[in-house]
Order: structure tokens, then C-alpha cells, then sequence
């Protein structure tokens, strides 16, 4: 995984921002599992839920613009905020 910029939201924002989804565009934040995300030093965030600050500039998601713009984004390590992948 990589560093890239996330939208941070607690679960009700999470909730509000899901709203906005439609059959064709939708967002589905993942869940902060990592306990060392909490090392990052942007307080509790395992728990909370991240998207991509990327969709912010693509047109297809204009209508979760305004809401989603007013949310914490910050630039974070993704190998911080997910456990890896269980090895089969």
C-alpha cells in the first residue's frame, strides 16, 4: 500500500457521507483496524473510517463534495492504518 491523502470520519460521518450514494457512485470507508495508526499523531483513529481524498477532484462525485470537503484529510501511511492481508 502507499501514502496518500484520506478523509477522515467517524462513524456517523461515515454514515452521512454514504447517503450521497447512488447505484453507480458510491464510497465504502474502510475502517482504521491498525492499532498503530494511533502512533500517527492525529489522535485516536483506530475505529474511525478513511476514503480517499482523491475523489474529492473527480467529477463523478460532485454531490459527496461539499459534504466530504469539510472532513480532517490527512496524509497517511497505509501500511498504518489497515493490518496487512492474512497469509494464506
Amino acid at each position: 500500500m502507499t501514502t496518500q491523502a484520506w478523509i477522515i470520519m467517524d462513524a456517523t460521518q461515515k454514515a452521512a457521507a454514504m447517503a450521497f450514494n447512488t447505484p453507480s457512485i458510491q464510497i465504502q470507508p474502510r475502517t482504521i483496524a491498525n492499532p498503530l495508526a494511533d502512533n500517527l499523531g492525529e489522535g485516536v483513529l483506530l475505529g474511525k473510517f478513511v476514503a480517499p481524498a482523491r475523489l474529492l477532484n473527480d467529477p463523478d462525485y460532485t454531490a459527496f463534495y461539499t459534504y466530504c470537503s469539510t472532513l480532517p484529510i490527512r496524509t497517511l501511511d497505509s501500511e498504518v492504518l489497515f493490518l496487512p492481508d492474512p497469509i494464506d
